[in-house]
């Protein structure tokens, strides 16, 4: 019955923070939506970015997939909320330790990526005149729709967190994993995010590039603040084996006594 009662104050928690903060996401990263020009501007800029380092293969990689287009347009929805939210439970049940862990950088990683949504709107592949790159999701009504009124910004290409977040779940959910067919979905399915995102006509590999750059951002940042905070607690203990605390004086009468009935 403890056990059970534990599990669900942990989960209401869990839950009350997620509704808390993940709509305050949406509504910031909602507020650079604009008329879209300057959003294709931006993505014009990492075109020709990508052009001039021979990244630019987005309509190519759509062509090569086509035949299959329809298995990543389920991919792109499947492998990021719902699996994402199985591995949270899986994880909150299972391992608490490392649910803590993922979600802190899930967000941490989600506070990093707003900054480039909110300073540098980018409009995706699927929006950019002139790329020959279609939308194979259908998210066109997506683009103007809301929840809980709060606007879907369909300018929020750079980076993309469908890669940052799917590298943090690929990361703990191989450390959580046994089975080895576990593992090895969980050690490819970053790289399988990237094509599908890809393939779908939704982000660049540049915007790849950044999304994974996050997630990594945010667990250098969590991992640095734990050695910092780690740091004062051991320079305590540290010093305290260096600097003894001075004796009193009737200690010190003491041992002169001593000594003198010893020679």
């Amino acid at each position: 019955m403890g056990g059970s009662w534990t599990l669900r104050r942990f989960a209401a928690f869990e839950l009350l923070v997620w509704a808390s903060l993940y709509p305050a996401y949406l509504a910031i990263r909602g507020s650079s939506i604009d008329d879209g020009r300057e959003a294709v501007a931006h993505a014009t800029s990492l075109v020709d970015l990508e052009r001039a380092t021979g990244l630019m293969h987005e309509a190519d990689v759509q062509s090569l997939f086509h035949p299959v287009v329809d298995a990543f347009s389920a991919y792109y929805m499947l492998g990021f909320g719902p699996l994402i939210a199985a591995t949270l439970i899986w994880l909150g049940i299972r391992r608490r330790d490392l649910y803590t862990r993922l979600r802190t950088l899930l967000f941490v990683s989600l506070g990093l990526a707003v900054i480039g949504y909110v300073f540098y709107p980018t409009a995706p592949p699927r929006l950019v005149p002139g790329l020959g790159i279609a939308d194979t999701v259908g998210l066109s009504s997506h683009d103007t729709g809301s929840v809980a009124g709060i606007r879907f910004n369909p300018y929020a290409a750079m980076p993309s967190m469908h890669v940052g977040w799917s590298v943090l779940v690929g990361i703990f959910g191989f450390r959580a994993a046994r089975s080895r067919w576990l593992k090895g979905f969980f050690a490819l399915h970053p790289f399988l995010m990237v094509l599908t995102v890809t393939a779908t006509g939704n982000h660049y590999f540049v915007d790849a590039i950044a999304g994974g750059a996050a997630a990594l951002a945010a667990i250098l940042l969590i991992s640095t603040l734990g050695r910092l905070r780690a740091r004062p607690a051991a320079d305590v203990s540290d010093g305290a084996n260096v600097i003894p605390f001075p004796e009193r004086p009737a200690t010190i009468r003491t041992r002169k006594r001593t000594r003198r009935l010893a020679a």
